[in-house]
């Protein structure tokens, strides 16, 4: 699913969002120069790991380019499949039902019996078309974006990275970002180097391209490659691209074998089973098989809506001058600018009014209200003496 893609980009267009984006995009900045400071993002392109490897996050290796998974929630789709066909069945009913009652303006009888149809009839007709048009107005309002997130959208996301045009490639639906050009040069690389191992099992790589960059209004985070069994795997696989980048193909060992893009059901059962694959490495494997035997009916039915959403998709593909970039005398891609999406949203200031400040009294003005009372005391002192006399 694209869940965590698309609230990604919505806080970053959304007029609600934009205000509060801004305040957390500055906190990110100052973490992210602090710790360049010191030293501990991969920003600088330096080696990380001598074992670079990409095996089960690759889909093509070739001397011009690779080509990678992306997505952060792509294994975990299903649930929402589940949700969309329970809607998709409750719109059919209710079309079928508002088409059936709706005939009797050609047939002019009733439905179900063979008598004319009363004025009552045609009444509830309409009715029941017009409700019908505002439920489906409601699910493609309200809903459909939600049903977007892992069916009748593309497949899945890409990353591409060509070392000819030294440029990276992003493939995402269009709630996301759409298709997206980068600068390999300008990429940011979380820095997971020197952490623990168990300190980032089940994550994955995270590259970033900032909008602190000329041009690039938006903050651009990708998820790359599989979930990791630990640290090592993030740092393999950033090393692998880091390798192919810089120094070229024969810097890294070939995948021994490549991810495929058919959508085969046992690709969906084994992405039900990957969510038991950290403890499987760690050695708990009795335990693992245990919890696999006890939940199988619900991995069973996650398995088959992954199938099913998978199948409610379609394959994305490269516009065609990103196909051919890198070819002998073809264009270079240019690299994505603020004009490729609609300008943001601006951020409503809340200014508040200043608060009128109590002036303080001067001492002048503090002896002239104690002189005030002494006075009025002296004179009902003097007009208390003529009465007693």
């Amino acid at each position: 699913m694209y869940w965590i893609e698309w609230m990604l980009w919505y806080i970053q267009t959304s007029p609600r969002e934009i205000e509060q984006w801004q305040e957390k995009l500055k906190k990110i900045l100052a973490a992210k120069k602090i710790d360049k400071n010191k030293g501990r993002t991969s920003e600088t392109l330096g080696r990380v790991s001598e074992t670079p490897t990409a095996e089960g996050s690759i889909y093509e290796f070739n001397e011009k380019y690779i080509e990678l998974q992306a997505g952060e929630s792509q294994e975990r789709r299903g649930l929402i499949t589940y949700i969309s066909i329970a809607i998709i069945c409750c719109g059919y009913k209710a079309a079928s039902i508002a088409l059936m009652l709706n005939m009797v303006w050609l047939t002019g009888t009733h439905h179900s019996l063979t008598i004319p149809a009363s004025g009552g009839y045609y009444a509830s007709a309409v009715f029941v078309a017009l409700l019908t048009a505002l439920l489906f107005y409601f699910l493609v309002r309200y809903v459909g974006f939600f049903i977007r997130l892992e069916n009748f959208s593309q497949r899945r996301m890409l990353i591409r990275f060509n070392r000819i045009t030294r440029q990276v490639y992003l493939h995402r639906p269009k709630f996301a970002g759409g298709v997206t050009v980068f600068n390999w040069e300008q990429i940011s690389a979380e820095a997971v180097v020197g952490e623990e191992e168990s300190a980032n099992i089940g994550r994955k790589l995270i590259l970033s391209w900032g909008p602190s960059m000329p041009d690039l209004p938006h903050l651009h985070v990708v998820f790359v490659g599989k979930r990791a069994d630990g640290t090592s795997d993030i740092t393999n696989l950033w090393e692998f691209i880091r390798r192919y980048m810089e120094e070229g193909p024969q810097s890294v060992p070939a995948p021994k074998k490549l991810l495929g893009k058919a959508p085969w059901p046992w690709l969906s059962v084994m992405a039900s089973l990957s969510f038991f694959r950290p403890l499987w490495r760690t050695g708990l494997r009795w335990q693992v098989a245990c919890i696999v035997a006890l939940a199988s009916p619900a991995l069973a039915l996650h398995a088959l809506g992954h199938w099913i959403s998978l199948l409610l998709c379609w394959e994305p593909r490269w516009p065609r001058i990103i196909r051919e970039a890198g070819l002998p005398e073809k264009p270079v891609p240019p690299l994505s600018t603020a004009t490729d999406w609609p300008p943001l949203p601006e951020a409503k200031l809340n200014i508040k009014k200043p608060r009128a400040r109590k002036t303080l009294k001067s001492d002048a003005q503090l002896s002239e209200q104690q002189s005030v009372p002494e006075s009025a005391s002296s004179v009902h002192s003097s007009t208390d003496s003529k009465v007693k006399n």
